[in-house]
Formats: structure tokens, sequence, C-alpha cells
């Protein structure tokens, strides 16, 4: 990690110069000018500023030392610390008695801004390595000993059962993830570990949070956009199957006209991943028949109807508006149909799971 760069040494040349009303220099530890207020001296060596990073010491440079010394001007070149290591110079233009006495106030502003930085910096690498840590425990790409090894450096307390939530745009409408992303992350708990949310794929948000209320349930509706939270999982695999469970449970949630019972989420999350799989296509193939069969989709919302009100004659047919006999004729097509017995629980199982299973278009 670069200390001090030369973006930085050009906010503290900006800095201390506005307060000194004197040209103000910042050399690195090899005396190489990286910023200054006389802009034709940068990236030339000053033989001073050298000197002061070698000795760790104060240089004055007077008339007779500007005739010996390359790259230099009258005035007085200070080392800069960090973690108790001369990390480059500081540097004040004008005679050396007037100067002088300006120098500890300059270094003590450039040694702080460099503090800043460098603290700033490793806030963006901790910051980084929580997102590549997010990314690949929700991809399962890591082991539980990596797992285990990564939550302790970023503070993640594995032992803490947590629920993962997943965002994900919807339909036609434009929504900013990144914009989202801090909306959500300003809504997060301070305490360490409390809570991470991380961009883990282009069009995908996911928070974990440890029990209690959702912190994304704070943003309230948000409009084109899927919320689904799943299970509470811990230990090593648990942020992986946190994420798995609230992402499957997505997949159901966006399913075509799926209108699945959000109470069910648990089971259909677990068989969703059959999806596209020729054991899944095989318990979906009745309904598929069916599909391609009902034009109107008047049989589908049948078998929907009589799935949810549990095989009830009098309940399903009002809910259909329609008569019994009429109910009754159309469960007698669905199981011509589908070659299915309506009233049996291994073939109303399959009725139940077929848009789930049919390989129709599916978010993923």
């Amino acid at each position: 990690m670069t200390t001090l760069t030369a973006a930085l040494a050009a906010r503290i040349v900006e800095r201390t110069m506005a307060v000194v009303a004197r040209n103000v220099n910042v050399m690195d530890e090899r005396g190489v000018i990286l910023a200054s207020g006389q802009p034709d001296r940068v990236h030339t060596r000053h033989e001073g500023a050298l000197l002061a990073a070698e000795q760790d010491r104060t240089v004055v440079i007077d008339d007779v030392h500007e005739l010996l010394l390359r790259g230099v001007q009258p005035g007085v070149n200070l080392p800069l610390h960090h973690r108790g290591a001369v990390v480059g110079v500081v540097g004040i233009s004008g005679p050396p008695q007037e100067v002088e006495v300006l120098g500890d106030l300059i270094r003590v502003t450039a040694e702080l801004m460099v503090e800043q930085a460098a603290a700033l910096e490793v806030g963006r690498w901790r910051e980084r390595r929580r997102e590549d840590f997010l990314v690949a425990a929700a991809g399962g790409l890591l082991d539980e000993d990596a797992t285990t090894e990564m939550a302790e450096t970023l503070g993640w307390d594995l032992a803490l059962p947590r629920r993962c939530t997943v965002l994900r745009p919807t339909g036609e409408a434009h929504v900013d993830l990144l914009a989202l992303q801090r909306r959500v992350a300003g809504l997060l708990p301070e305490q360490a570990g409390a809570a991470r949310v991380g961009a883990v794929g282009d069009q995908e948000l996911a928070v974990w949070w440890p029990a209690g209320p959702s912190p994304v349930a704070a943003l309230g509706a948000l409009p084109g956009t899927a919320v689904v939270t799943g299970e509470e999982h811990s230990g090593g695999e648990g942020v992986h199957r946190a994420f798995v469970s609230a992402h499957e449970s997505l997949r159901v949630t966006t399913l075509p006209g799926g209108g699945y019972d959000p109470q069910d989420l648990a089971l259909l999350a677990l068989l969703v991943g059959l999806r596209g799989d020729w054991r899944g296509a095989g318990v979906a193939a009745p309904w598929r028949r069916l599909v391609e069969q009902d034009r109107h989709g008047e049989l589908q919302r049948t078998v929907r109807s009589w799935l949810a009100h549990d095989l009830d004659v009098a309940r399903c047919a009002a809910d259909l508006h329609v008569h019994r006999n009429t109910l009754r004729l159309r469960l007698s097509r669905v199981e011509t149909i589908t070659g299915l017995d309506v009233r049996r629980v291994p073939s109303l199982l399959q009725l139940y799971l077929g848009p789930l299973l049919d390989e129709g278009p599916v978010s993923s």
C-alpha cells in the first residue's frame, strides 16, 4: 500500500500553502518532488529532501547549501513519518530564519493528512475484502476453513445466526443498485460484524443480518425491486446457506404466474433447484401438457383454486364463480390431459410443483 501518493502530496501542498502563503514542496523518500507550488519542479530530485529522508532529520537550506546541493532553494525540509517510518519529506521555501518556525506546523498537518489517507485506504481495502468474501461465500466458493478465516479477519462472528435478504430489480423499472446499496448500508447497525451488505451480482444485492427486524424493512416498499428474505443459518456454511435460502425463494416468487403462498417458500426453495434438471422435467411434464392444451388458462386457474381451497368443491366453485358441475367437468378434463388423479396426494403434488419445475422463463 503506497502511503504517500502524488494526489495526497498535491492536497498537502494546497492545504498548507493556503495557511502559510509560502511555496511548499512534498517529496517522496527518494527526494523526488511529488507536488509543489512551483509546478515546474515536480518530478525533479531535491537533494536536500533526500538528505532529510535518509538521515531522518530536519535539513535547513541556506545560501551555501543552495550552491552545494542540486534541485534546492533556500528553506527548510522536514521528514514525514507514518507508523515510525519515514515516508517522505515536506519543504517550505523562503529565508530559513523566517520559515523554520513554520516547519513543525507544516509537518504535523502533513502527517495528519497521511494518517487519515492511510486509514481511509485501509477502510477501502477492508470493504473490498468484505465484498469479495460475500460474493465468494454466497456462491459457495469457500470451504468452511476459508470462510472462518476470512470472517475472523473482517470481524464477523459466524456463531451468530443470520438471515439473508436478496434484492433484485424486476420488470422495466430502472433501479440504481449502487445507490440502493448505499441506502441499505446507511441503515445497518454500526457494531462490528452486526450486518453486511454486498452486491453479489450485476443485478442483485444481498444483506446478511442477525436475529431481529430486517434492516431492509426500514426502506419500505421499493418500486421495481423484488425483496425476499431466507431462513436463519449460522456457522462457516451459514453465510452460503442463508444466501441460497433467500436466493432460491426469490426464484420462486418471480416465477411467471407462480402464485405460491409465501409460507411454503422454504419447501419450494428446496425444490426449485430441480428446475431445468431431467428429474424436475419429469415431475413438470403433466403440467406442461396442461399448459399447452389450455389456451385460455381456465384449467390452470381451476387447478390453482382446487389446491388453494384444499379440494373443497363448494369453496372452489364459489372462488371460480362457476357451478359445481362445471367445476367437476373442468377437473375431469385436467385428469384426461395430465393423466393424474386430482384427489390423490402424489398427483396433487405434481400439479402443485408443475409451475415451479416447468422449464419456462425464470430469473436465475
